[in-house]
This record gives C-alpha cells, structure tokens and sequence, in this order.
C-alpha cells in the first residue's frame, strides 16, 4: 500500500471513497442516515490538496482506496476526514494515513493533531485512543467551531468529542 501526498488528479475520486465508507453506519440505527449523506465535495478536496494537507491511499497505480484530509489551524494539523473503502477496511490503511499525518505535524513543527468523531463508535473515538489521542474536555477555538458546524449539520452533539494526539506523543 503507498501512502503519498494527495494530487488534484485525485479529488475526484475521495467522494467516492467517503460514500463507501461511510456505509458502515446504516449498522448504527440513530446514524444509518449518514450512510447516504453528502459527502466532502471535489472544490473542497481541492483545496485541501492545494494546502498539501491531503493523503492517499493507493493500492496500486491509479486505485485510491483511502484518504486523509487536513487542515493547519492554531498550530494543529486538523483533520477533516479520514476515510477507507468499504472493502479495504480492517487492513491497517487508516493508521498508515494517520501515521504519515503525524509525521507531517512532526516534521512541520506543529503541536498536535486534532479532529472531532464520534464518542461510542467502535472505528471512531475508541480506535483513535488506541493510536493516542487524547479527548478535550475545553476545545480550543478551532475544535469548539467543527463542533458547533457539525451540530448545525444535525450530528447529534452529545456524541460527538474532540480529540487530540500531542506531536510529543510516542505513535503507536
């Protein structure tokens, strides 16, 4: 599997691997809806890699099967979305794209990687504390302003939690 820094080539193909992925929540009853919900667009994807903030998953020339997008607010590397084909999960492929994400924070110099996820899904909060991050209990501005945009979007906010792995933090 190679990991690389995402092209504007690829944009197209990331709506498409988020809407695989995110099949798997039609097994959640009160999530079962954002199985067919909007997924990140192209435009937005695109300007994402123009940040060189997005990585990909390639199983072999040409075939995307995961990604991982980022933004750098308040000296965090925070991240979007990561997302794996429905038929590639359980292979590791998520924590290969979140290692080359820490990496990226390492060698930027950047304090943390952030995100906001669901706090009771198995692949959601639980599995990024099994590779180190660490709940929030006060966001900082960035993440209390993903919450509040995810709450208007009718994620049920008392769910939702933010994250965060400390660059300092050994990657596991």
């Amino acid at each position: 599997m190679l990991i690389r820094f995402a092209t504007l080539e690829d944009a197209a193909h990331l709506p498409r691997i988020e809407q695989s992925a995110s099949a798997l929540y039609r097994a959640i009853a009160y999530l079962a809806w954002l199985a067919d919900g909007q997924v990140i667009s192209e435009p937005e994807h695109q300007r994402l890699i123009l940040k060189g903030t997005v990585w990909v998953a390639e199983a072999s020339p040409g075939h995307l099967v995961g990604f991982l997008n980022a933004e750098v607010l308040n000296h965090e590397l925070h991240i979007w979305e990561l997302s794996v084909q429905g038929d590639w999960q359980q292979q590791g492929i998520g924590t290969q794209l979140l290692r080359s994400a820490r990496q990226y924070a390492l060698d930027t110099g950047l304090d943390a990687l952030s995100l906001t996820t669901f706090k009771n899904v198995a692949w959601c909060a639980p599995a990024y504390e099994k590779f180190g991050f660490i709940p929030v209990k006060n966001p900082s501005l960035h993440l209390r302003d993903a919450l509040d945009a995810e709450a208007i979007q009718g994620l049920p906010i008392e769910q939702r939690v933010a994250m965060r792995l400390p660059i300092t933090a050994p990657a596991r």
